[in-house]
């Protein structure tokens, strides 16, 4: 599931006093699903701005709280697909069970030769589901609970 783009490195002092930094200033920014807008300025060079988008903001103040800690860091890509073992981890569910769900309908699988491969945008979206489903449960007892008053 997750391909490494970068080694693992661990910050000079130097490198954690920068990214102490940037985490200071972009602390906040963007708002929820704002983009950011940055200028880049390297020696010699004009300055370039680009818009960096709301869903690379996140990890990008993860890598920089992290290295700002002087703790290592490195870069995994998540492919399009998972396997049953990796969607079943991500559910944090047996892989029968989540074989189940395959055979019932309730998950999309294709066939790679002798394996099952799972869109993994369709497991993200019944992992939301599926805990927005408790919530709403959890929820509907904790008002059935006030209306017994048994609390």
């Amino acid at each position: 599931m997750p391909r490494e783009v970068t080694d693992p490195t661990i910050p000079s002092d130097q490198e954690a006093l920068l990214a102490r930094e940037a985490t200071r200033v972009l602390t906040g920014h963007p708002a929820d699903g704002e983009s950011l807008r940055i200028q880049v300025v390297a020696a010699g060079k004009e300055v370039t701005t680009l818009d960096l988008p709301a869903a690379a903001a996140a990890p990008l103040m993860e890598i920089l709280k992290a290295m700002g800690e002087g703790r290592s860091v490195a870069v995994h890509v998540i492919d399009a697909e998972v396997t049953t073992q990796q969607a079943a981890d991500l559910l944090h569910v047996s892989r029968p069970f989540l074989v189940g769900l395959i055979d019932k309908g309730t998950l999309p699988a294709r066939m790679v030769g002798n394996q099952r491969r799972l869109p993994l945008k369709d497991v993200l979206a019944y992992k939301r589901d599926n805990q927005a489903k408790r919530r709403e449960a959890l929820e509907e007892l904790a008002k059935l609970d006030q209306e017994l008053g048994l609390r």
